[in-house]
């Protein structure tokens, strides 16, 4: 019995001298004219911004500048990468380092984010814009008339914050004084170089690292290589061609994925697709749209049938894709709108019709 009052004594003592020393504290803090509030989730996250500003180095990283014809009025325009404060105005560092501790990838994309930096190209002579990714472009190409406008297209690669390779080249075309969107293809990212001064580096299963370049001849190198690099090459038959990820996707038709599995890869391809040669290499023309060929390759079994090398059920295998941009069905010459395609999940495109008036 008296060991247990004993006990009760010595733990009101001591919740006694906490609360004299929590009185204390509160009065040196109201002496300060510091107001005393619980710390907020918003300030944890300011806490961590602060801790790695200051324990970090701001790196601008690269900016793209791309010239061409736009508008159509056969004068070269010039458009410039930004990536800016959450002004439009002053430029924003793409990445941080700290050369004493190992900067993550993570750290960078929440100091982006939180500052809420904004990336886009921009037509300073008419004030337009076309809105980037969260950590910017990852490539820009003037890819000339592909539409048969009069004017050139834009191809952007935008630079998100999602650790993954996995991305899209989207086509723009100025309509109206607007970027509109009238293609995309899934490309991998480590499909297009490096940026001078610093880069992300594209893994074959992600994209979470970066580094940087601090050798001038480096750099010099790094910048020829990425300006005689091209994404959409020119023929002179009027197509262009360009490799990424397969297009082709027929799980995603449950009309064609069922007859796919029901009559085989081999006569499938010959049901949809006719065989075509271009400069002695093999294609496969989509019947449905004779504009469009897919590169493939023919090889003789032992039974001595000759079977067609397509992996057309591999969303992730690399495919080649020709384009003939004069033929009427071509995706660049239609309007952009969304639809089901035996093939792709989404293509952006639309039918040109002319309605006679009776």
């Amino acid at each position: 019995m008296k060991l247990r009052i004993y006990l009760i004594i010595l733990i009101l003592i001591f919740l006694n001298n906490e609360q004299i020393i929590a009185q204390q504290k509160v009065k040196k803090v109201k002496a300060n004219n510091i107001p005393v509030k619980p710390l907020l989730i918003v300030d944890s996250l300011k806490l961590k911004l602060d801790t790695l500003l200051k324990n970090s180095i701001p790196i601008l990283g690269y900016r793209f500048v791309v010239s061409g014809d736009f508008n159509g009025d056969h004068i070269t325009d010039t458009l410039y990468e930004r990536y800016t404060d959450s002004t439009f105005q002053n430029e924003a560092p793409k990445y941080y380092d700290n050369p004493d501790t190992n900067f993550e990838y993570f750290d960078m994309v929440f100091i982006n984010e939180y500052l809420n930096k904004i990336s886009f190209i921009e037509w300073r002579k008419l004030n337009i814009k076309l809105i980037g990714g969260q950590l910017g472009f990852h490539y820009i190409e003037n890819c000339g008339d592909i539409n048969l406008d009069g004017k050139d297209e834009l191809l952007v690669v935008k630079q998100w914050s999602d650790m993954s390779n996995l991305n899209h080249a989207y086509i723009y075309t100025l309509e109206k004084n607007h970027w509109k969107e009238i293609y995309a293809t899934p490309v991998w990212e480590w499909q297009f170089p490096l940026t001078p001064s610093a880069s992300m580096i594209p893994g074959m299963f992600g994209n979470f690292q970066y580094a940087f370049t601090q050798n001038d001849t480096l750099d010099k190198e790094i910048e020829d290589t990425l300006k005689a690099f091209k994404f959409i090459n020119y023929y002179p038959d009027h197509s262009i061609e360009f490799s990424g990820m397969n297009p082709i996707n027929i799980y995603d038709d449950e009309k064609a994925e069922k007859e796919y599995n029901r009559i085989g890869d081999q006569a499938y391809i010959k049901k949809h697709f006719r065989k075509v040669y271009i400069n002695d290499s093999l294609y496969l023309k989509d019947i449905k749209n004779p504009a469009i060929c897919y590169k493939a390759e023919e090889f003789e079994n032992d039974e001595k049938e000759n079977i067609i090398l397509f992996d057309i059920e591999d969303p992730a295998g690399m495919v080649t894709t020709r384009i003939f941009i004069n033929n009427p069905l071509s995706p660049f010459r239609k309007k952009t709108i969304k639809i089901k395609h035996r093939h792709t999940s989404i293509i952006k495109q639309s039918i040109k019709t002319k309605k006679k008036i009776n």
